[in-house]
């Protein structure tokens, strides 16, 4: 594939991927979704899949199913609400749809998720790295992204990652001393398969970035966050998320939680390091 026709589609599946994780409530039709990627649905069809590893389709089912979750851990609502925010006509469709994701009734599934996270925090208790919470207000941050779909922390994987997103800044003279760099995870490993976890390495920018090639945009909205720290390696960030998940004292609101890496995302070491975990709250 010549290198002009695979930025135009890497360009495209980062659309496709950012409308389909923002408009999860509406019914999504493949030629709604094309026409807002300026495909063809056979294009659409062929790109999606070359992307995922699997059909769009049930790319979109499998996302509204893991959403539903969240919003599960989020505040309690009736299988009638919840359905609807996540695309679904009626109660029925939507439980016929998670049993078929998960293997479980909604409340079933939760119960069992519940019991994994707090047996997993009571084995791998690691309290010592959480430092006192605090709670701040964020203004509105934009942010240029490249995405990584594989398990939450492979090395090599990240590495290489930051490291093209950091050459992009440069080339665009967008890297300065104000610059953040944030993560996002927009999948939880404990829900989520490991090698289909979405990550965006994002670092903040002053100016306007055109989305090119791999490299999209995306803003995180203004609001208040319950806010983390962890010293130490970043390998602990997970242990840290199932913490906050099992002992959070916050009334949670539905928005993105973001992790900001107060060194470079790209430092190994396994000291000296520090890192926040933003959890939206209401």
């Amino acid at each position: 594939m010549r290198s002009d026709t695979k930025n135009i589609h890497q360009q495209k599946i980062n659309q496709a991927i950012d409308y389909i994780n923002a408009n999860l409530h509406k019914p999504l039709a493949l030629d709604i979704l094309a026409d807002q990627m300026c495909v063809s649905v056979r294009q659409l069809l062929r790109i999606m899949r070359s992307s995922l590893n699997e059909s769009l389709s049930a790319y979109v089912s499998r996302q509204r199913m893991e959403r539903a979750v969240m919003y599960m851990q989020t505040e309690k609502m009736n299988l009638t609400k919840l359905a609807e925010i996540v695309g679904y006509d009626n109660s029925q469709s939507f439980s016929k749809a998670f049993k078929k994701q998960f293997g479980a009734s909604p409340k079933a599934y939760m119960n069992e998720l519940n019991e994994r996270l707090k047996k997993f925090v009571k084995t791998n208790d690691k309290s010592q790295n959480i430092l006192p919470s605090e709670i701040c207000d964020e203004d509105e941050l934009d942010l240029v992204y490249i995405r990584i779909i594989g398990k939450y922390g492979e090395k090599d994987l990240y590495e290489t990652a930051w490291n093209k997103l950091v050459c992009f800044l440069h080339d665009h003279q967008a890297l300065s001393e104000n610059t953040r760099f944030i993560g996002i995870s927009f999948d939880d490993p404990n829900v989520t398969r490991s090698d289909r976890c979405r990550f965006y390495a994002c670092a903040s920018v002053q100016k306007k970035i055109a989305q090119t090639g791999a490299f999209g945009t995306i803003r995180l909205q203004k609001g208040k966050y319950a806010v983390f720290t962890l010293k130490g390696s970043y390998s602990g960030l997970q242990e840290l998320y199932n913490n906050i998940n099992v002992n959070f004292d916050y009334i949670l609101r539905y928005g993105v939680a973001f992790e900001e890496y107060l060194n470079s995302p790209r430092d190994t070491r396994d000291v000296d390091l520090l890192a926040k975990i933003f959890i939206p709250i209401k």
